[in-house]
Formats: C-alpha cells, sequence, structure tokens
C-alpha cells in the first residue's frame, strides 16, 4: 500500500501519525518455507540482509510491512544502506553486516498465522502488530501517535525525512496508492553556486544538469550535481549566464561519468536547489534545480545554512 504526497498533515480525528523513515521498503514473509524478503516492486532481497532473517525465523507465520533503514548516530542514513541494496552475494552480505548493519523498522502487520489481515481497520492491525511485537523482544516499531502538529515538529527536530499520516479506519489495499495514507516529505532547499555543466558525449553542447559548490566558512566546497527540474528553455538561459574555464573551480569532483562531457565555469552564478537531505560526505540527495537566483551573490551561496 502506497501513501499520497501532501503539502500540509490532516487535521482533525480518525488519524494515526508516523515518521517518514530513510530507508527502502520491504515486506518480511515468514511462513513454512521459510524467511522471504521482497522490495516494493517484488523483488526478492533475501540474501542481501542475514541479520534480518535470522531474527524473523523464530516468529512463526507472518507478513510484515516496513522499512529497512540503517542508522548512524540514532539517524537513518540513506548513504550507509546503499552499502546493501544491492548486494547478491550472500558471502557478501554477510561481511557486510557488521559494518553496516540495518534494522527492520516495523508498521504493519498484514498475516498473522495465516489470517489476512489486510481487510481489517487500521487500528486493529496496529493493535495486532504491538502485541506480536510484545511477544518478540528486539523487533523495531514505527512509532504511532494520534498529535500530527507534535509528530512532524519532532520529526523535522530529529531531522527525519517526513510524516505518513494513516486512516485509523482504514482496510490494507496492496498495490494501491491511497488518500487513507498520506506521506508528508520535508523538502529543503538552498543557494549553490554553479561551478561546471556536464552534457551527454554524444549531445556536448546540450547541459543537462549542473555541477555545484556552496561557501562553507569562505571556501567554496563541492556540493554535488543536480539535473533534475531543468528543463530546456531553463538549462539555456543558465548557459547564456556562464562563462567557460580552462580548469576546474573547487576541489573534491569525482571523475567524470563515462559517456558524459564537463565545462568548468566562472563560479559566478547561484542557484535555488531543493534537496532531500545531505550525505555524510556534504554532498546534496536528490537535488532538483528550482532557479536561477542573479540577485545573489555567489558568496552568500551557502547551502541551506
Amino acid at each position: 500500500m502506497l501513501a499520497t504526497a501532501i503539502a500540509a498533515l490532516p487535521r482533525g480525528d480518525g488519524w494515526a501519525f508516523e515518521f517518514k523513515w530513510d530507508g527502502v521498503r520491504a515486506l518480511i514473509d515468514v511462513s513454512e518455507r521459510g524467511v522471504a524478503i521482497r522490495s516494493r516492486v517484488g523483488n526478492e532481497v533475501t540474501e542481501a540482509y542475514p541479520e534480518l532473517v535470522e531474527m524473523a525465523a523464530d516468529v512463526g507465520d507472518a507478513l510484515i510491512d516496513g522499512e529497512i533503514v540503517a542508522f548512524v548516530d540514532g539517524r537513518p542514513s540513506f548513504e550507509l544502506l546503499q552499502t546493501r541494496m544491492h548486494v547478491r552475494s550472500a558471502a557478501d552480505a554477510r561481511r557486510l553486516a557488521a559494518p553496516a548493519p540495518v534494522t527492520f523498522v516495523a508498521f504493519d502487520l498484514l498475516r498473522r498465522y495465516g489470517v489476512d489481515l489486510t481487510g481489517r481497520p487500521y487500528r486493529e492491525r496496529r493493535a495486532t502488530l504491538e502485541r506480536w511485537a510484545a511477544e518478540h523482544p528486539g523487533w523495531t516499531l514505527s512509532p504511532s501517535f494520534d498529535d500530527g502538529a507534535a509528530t512532524e515538529t519532532a520529526a523535522r527536530e530529529h531531522g527525519l525525512e517526513g510524516v505518513v499520516a494513516k486512516r485509523t479506519g482504514s482496510a490494507y489495499r496492496p498495490g494501491a496508492r491511497s488518500p487513507d495514507w498520506l506521506k508528508l516529505r520535508f523538502v529543503r532547499a538552498g543557494d549553490f553556486v554553479v561551478v561546471g555543466w556536464e552534457a551527454a558525449a554524444e549531445r556536448p553542447e546540450e547541459l543537462s544538469s549542473l555541477v555545484l559548490a556552496c561557501y562553507s566558512d569562505g571556501v567554496l566546497t563541492y556540493a554535488g550535481k543536480a539535473g533534475s527540474g531543468l528543463t530546456g528553455r531553463s538549462a539555456r538561459e543558465l548557459q547564456s549566464m556562464l562563462v567557460t574555464r580552462a580548469d576546474r573551480p573547487v576541489p573534491g569532483v569525482p571523475p567524470i561519468t563515462a559517456g558524459r562531457v564537463v565545462r568548468w565555469v566562472e563560479p559566478s552564478v547561484v542557484v535555488e536547489v531543493e534537496f532531500a537531505a545531505w550525505t555524510q560526505e556534504h554532498r546534496l540527495r536528490q537535488p532538483v534545480f528550482r532557479r536561477a537566483r542573479p540577485d545573489k551573490r555567489p558568496d552568500e551561496a551557502v547551502g541551506d545554512a
């Protein structure tokens, strides 16, 4: 069951609120056949998470919906999780489980002892999930609250990804994106300096993404690349504003991707960019170009500070 994006949380009775976890959605299916972990699109990813298989092995028949999360200092780290997401070798998965452990944050129980619970209201499924978790210590439940405003405040204060609202009387609808589940994703935005632009090798004159930097303690620092949000018109307008130079203006830019070309430019044009979070290397995650900011000086481009 998928959530519908919203700009503000619903008010009134009949809603439960949970934190939105920055991980990967998964179902853990425990049956007489063993433990199977499947991704949101139905791919089996069991071998990638041996610690979850071990934890689930003795819970009896169950189908649990939740999020696989890697925590760093108590906060979700999608960057750390990426080291685990595409592992398909059991040996590699066991090797990575120690330096990059994952947690399954459970938020729904869809089957128990062969009984399909999807047709029951969320409030009943949640109560059953809580009883089930009490019988199996070690599992992590996504906290559920009845105060949306307080949940949003807490999520923002702790740097979480957002809040999910669930109608307490709603059934579980597999595969459906329903207004009974709503998600408020926090969007961050800031100002960045364009230090280069990328193009496909077969179309080297067509700007397709921006190489970005921002000032930190007075030093211009590489921040990542942004291609989403650029239209043909905005790309052409930006190209007309950029002044090419021979060398890169900032250190730390990763090697050029195969099939791409990069043009370095004077760090004089400021743009506003939306993004989900900063990675541990201080790179933008999921950046989206918003607009040029000719009203801003380059030294004012300090990210989202």
